[in-house]
């Protein structure tokens, strides 16, 4: 089920943001790597990875405002 869900949210992101969560969080490559791998300044990764994963919180939360946990 949380790799569903994880899959669920990935979809639904945009590229960019999937290419970050994927080498930082997945496949946990350094700010280093995924900057030498995209051509992006290390500053520019961490922006988009705080985006992405905001992103991802908001996603969450959408999914699951409909549900109550009561």
């Amino acid at each position: 089920m949380a790799r569903e869900l994880v899959e669920t949210m990935m979809a639904r992101l945009k590229p960019a943001e999937r290419l970050i969560i994927t080498l930082l969080h997945l496949e946990e490559r350094s700010v280093n790597e995924v900057s030498q791998m995209t051509g992006w300044s290390a500053s520019l990764v961490k922006v988009r990875a705080f985006r992405a994963r905001n992103r991802m919180r908001g996603l969450w939360r959408e999914m699951f405002k409909e549900k109550s946990w009561e």
